[in-house]
């Protein structure tokens, strides 16, 4: 299947305020790599140390061995239909929150005058079109994305309704202790958009092109852990404190269910404290991981309501050289 990949954010002009990092971050940066083992040192002599993502994190802690075919070996995955999906609505949102800033006051002003369509109207021209009809279902997905920021719009009158933060690039330095030693890591990562929470602080705010069910919301507060996390190390004040955090899933329930999700939570609450721990000890894991070279596949099954039973493994591109399946197995 020939996909139809869109990003509008190539042409644009527009500043979005200065995110790279200071000179320190920089140098842990480049000091960095996901092939990281103890003792390893660059040609000058400076220690190397391991690069941690969300997304890195989080390939390991769903496989360890696909979490080393791809960001240890480097063994390019299976581009598919969820990927391109996902590229392209984030290009659409990035592209949409740098373009809206030109539009916003009049549409404010229309807004005050009762024009609400015009308004409305106004706003949804900043979405560009592609070159060609998108095929996955792109469309809908953004439509009920704008649906929910001209939702916020009206009830804002467009205060704070802004992104502070959009694609935000941020990177922090942390010292782990594992059995004993301390190691440098080097945390790395990209935040959709940043908004006021009209209080001084900030709320972190994640789109999901998958559809949700209620077990995501863990890994999700886990992520955002993570982000937040990033930016408090890193040293990024204009977004501090983070008081909240927010995710949004556009093309609804798994189960069949067509309702979007869309949920905003208080970091301070019992329900997220977790997190914090949760995401520290995934990283202590990871870091160990690398120190004993443990990268063994963790084959998960599920059952369907019909009772058929699969396994997440037949999404992986790593499948056909995992030795947790034989060749009997890959054949049947």
């Amino acid at each position: 299947m020939t996909f139809v990949k869109f990003n509008p954010n190539k042409t644009t002009l527009l500043e979005r305020g200065a995110e790279a990092p200071n000179e320190e971050l920089q140098k842990s940066y480049n000091e960095s790599t996901y092939a990281w083992q103890p003792g390893m040192q660059l040609p000058c002599g400076t220690p190397n140390k391991l690069r941690i993502t969300k997304s890195s994190l989080g390939n390991y802690g769903w496989c360890p061995y696909s979490y080393k075919m791809n960001h240890i070996y480097k063994l390019k995955q299976e581009e598919n239909e969820d990927m391109v999906r996902g590229t392209n609505v984030h290009n659409i949102v990035e592209y949409f929150w740098d373009a809206v800033r030109d539009v916003k006051d009049d549409a404010v002003e229309l807004l005050e005058k009762g024009e609400k369509r015009q308004a409305r109207n106004l706003l949804y021209s900043v979405i560009p079109s592609p070159p060609q009809p998108y095929l996955l279902g792109e469309e809908e997905v953004i439509n009920q994305w704008f649906e929910w920021q001209w939702n916020r719009f009206v009830i804002t009158e467009g205060i704070d309704w802004l992104a502070t933060g959009n694609e935000v690039s941020a990177h922090a330095m942390l010292d782990v202790e594992v059995d004993g030693e301390v190691y440098p890591i080097h945390l790395r990562g990209f935040i959709d958009t940043i908004f006021s929470d009209g209080d001084g602080g900030s709320i972190l705010m994640e789109l999901k092109t998958g559809k949700w069910t209620n077990r995501k919301a863990k890994s999700m507060r886990e992520e955002m852990q993570f982000y937040k996390l990033m930016l408090e190390e890193g040293g990024y004040v204009k977004y501090l404190p983070i008081t909240h955090w927010a995710w949004e899933f556009p093309r609804g329930w798994a189960n069949g269910g067509t309702k979007a999700e869309w949920e905003l939570e208080d970091t301070s609450v019992r329900k997220t404290s977790y997190a914090p721990k949760t995401v520290m000890n995934n990283i202590k894991k990871l870091v160990k991981a690398h120190i004993t070279d443990s990268f063994e596949p963790t084959p998960k099954t599920w059952r369907a309501k019909n009772g058929e039973q699969g396994s997440n493994c037949h999404y992986c591109s790593y499948m056909d050289i995992c030795p947790a399946w034989s060749a009997d197995e890959l054949e049947e």
